[in-house]
């Protein structure tokens, strides 16, 4: 089982609970609270790991080169008695809550040094208890929570106090050290802590790029040496890893230099770890609850969906969790809309709003306007909108008029009923006659025509880097890029951002339906709009096609 997955077995039984809940009759108060309940398990279900360790081991260089960015501070400087939560945000900020006190203020993060060193806040005089960090890291979205705790050993007796309380919250921790000096006697003695509490331990030996392959074995046979003496290795994994390079490579999408540096080592065991043993156990115990709800007779009819979603649980599990590096980086959290709509939607409200001007005191294009039967449906809506009611009058008077006289020479003629039909549609406006479409065509050509040059100089990934295109402007693109591993290329990330979208939909509806819609970040937020516009164009983009409506066949409805 890898993270996605995991995440689409907790969608699929969230719609499960949505259909229970719309099959119980009467949900008495225990029904409402125990769905309820169920829907807050899964909505606020997060994985915490602890970074422990002596300062100046490189813990914060660490969680930095695990998310990919250089975005928490570091130096040898010891860290006041602040914990540092890292969570998954859309934007990048920090939320600070203060001791004995529901208050808390946003601060950018580059001010977070200002309350979480020990320059910046001295003895935590500021009175912090926690500072939250958002940042959109996959690897955060996908439910990890990293906390880094103040170093151990630290002049400030605090900080391995504040450490040390924090250690019953933590699902796992990562015990960072270091080659040049391999576990301290309060890392030895924080390894006992978690093996009383049965807490898994990922013990990183940091700074491997500062010795030799001799060193670096050296240490790791006295470490492994130890726990072994010491009787607390049954619940501890060992890693060797240069966060400083780790972090370098990562930054410069240099796979050979990432996987030398032995962070994806770590990533992997971390990955499954948590789906393979900690979610693993969370969903089969969910079943079990939802189950136990499925006992009632107008509910018979789900058991054997539960059955099968506790199978697909025990064969991905069985899957082996590998990680591998991803030949383009994730996508922004929150693209602009496609660049294609937007053009579009700007030229036509310029035309149209310029169409509104000319159409005063300018008899030629009254009378072109009129021969051509007025503007498609699309754009009557959007001039409608834009122009002034008495802009309107003026410039439908003529083609009311034009199909009033055409009426009357249709109906002279005496037609048959198909007949008459088919010569009433060729009054209408088409794609093909209304003066709109011709701009808003010309205007998606050029755009198409650039969008194509482009990436036929820099590669396919530069469309996802500029906007979520959407797809009837993803398959016209298409058409008009001759490179078939550049078409490939522009699919496969078009179906990335669909699934990313489909994602924060079901994250956003398991949250509304769990009552913690204040937990949903920017993107889940703006999904119900956001996705119909990269399933389809925006409104205000569209044009109609060159030929007519089809005429309805007699007695059609209409």
């Amino acid at each position: 089982m890898d993270l996605r997955e995991y995440d689409r077995i907790k969608f699929d039984l969230s719609t499960l609970l949505r259909d229970i809940s719309g099959r119980i009759s009467q949900q008495n108060g225990e029904n409402a609270e125990r769905l309820h309940h169920l829907f807050s398990r899964l909505a606020e279900d997060r994985f915490n790991l602890t970074m422990v360790g002596r300062f100046s081991r490189g813990k914060t260089s660490l969680l930095n080169a695990l998310l990919g960015m250089d975005r928490l501070p570091t130096g040898i400087v010891p860290l006041t008695s602040v914990v540092t939560r890292v969570s998954y945000g859309s934007e990048e900020k920090v939320v600070l809550h203060y001791r004995g006190s529901s208050l808390f203020m946003d601060i950018p993060l580059d001010r977070l040094a200002d309350y979480v060193t020990e320059r910046g806040n001295p003895g935590n005089r500021r009175g912090i208890s926690m500072a939250e960090v958002q940042l959109p890291a996959e690897l955060l979205r996908r439910g990890f929570t990293f906390v880094d705790t103040p170093g151990l050993g630290s002049s400030i007796a605090a900080n391995t106090r504040t450490t040390e309380a924090f250690l019953p919250e933590a699902d796992a921790l990562i015990l960072v050290t270091s080659h040049d000096s391999p576990l301290s006697a309060e890392e030895f003695a924080l390894l006992e802590q978690a093996r009383v509490r049965e807490r898994r331990v990922f013990l990183v030996l940091n700074k491997q790029d500062i010795v030799d392959e001799a060193g670096r074995e050296q240490s790791l046979a006295y470490i492994r040496t130890e726990l072994s003496r010491t009787g607390v290795g049954e619940f501890v994994s060992v890693f060797s890893v240069s966060a400083r390079q780790a972090l370098a490579a990562g930054q410069a999408h240099d796979h050979t230099a990432l996987a030398a540096s032995g962070l994806p080592a770590i990533e992997a065991a971390l990955v499954n770890f948590l789906v393979n043993e900690q979610h693993h156990v969370f969903l089969l115990g969910f079943c079990e609850r939802i189950s136990a709800l499925l006992r009632r007779p107008e509910l018979a009819g789900l058991s054997q969906q539960i059955a099968d979603i506790r199978a697909r649980i025990e064969t991905t599990a069985r899957r082996r969790v590998e990680t591998r590096p991803e030949e383009q980086p994730p996508l922004s959290p929150l693209l602009p809309l496609c660049e294609i709509c937007v053009r579009l939607a700007q030229t036509m409200f310029n035309y149209l709003a310029s169409y509104q001007a000319q159409l005063y005191g300018s008899p030629g294009v009254l009378d072109d306007l009129a021969g051509r039967g007025g503007f498609c449906r699309l754009h009557a809506r959007q001039f409608e909108a834009i122009a002034a009611p008495r802009e309107v009058a003026i410039g439908l008077a003529p083609v009311l008029a034009n199909q009033s006289t055409q009426l009357r020479r249709i109906a002279a003629t005496g037609p048959a009923s198909k007949t008459a039909g088919d010569m009433i549609a060729a009054l209408l406006p088409t794609g093909r006659t209304c003066p709109a479409c011709a701009v808003a065509r010309q205007t998606e050509m050029q755009e198409l025509r650039k969008l194509a040059v482009l990436v036929a100089e820099k590669g396919p990934g530069v469309v996802h880097r500029r906007s979520a295109l959407c797809t009837p402007h993803l398959a016209r693109l298409a058409g008009a890029v001759r490179d078939p591993g550049n078409v490939q290329a522009l699919l496969l990330r078009q179906a990335d951002l669909l699934e990313r979208l489909e994602e924060d939909a079901r994250r956003f509806a398991l949250k509304h339906d769990a009552v913690t819609r204040y937990a949903a970040s920017k993107e889940e937020l703006a999904v119900a709009d956001r996705a119909p516009r990269v399933l389809l164009e925006h409104p205000n983009a569209q044009y109609e096609p060159e030929s007519g409506p089809p005429a309805l066949a007699p007695g059609a409805p209409s």
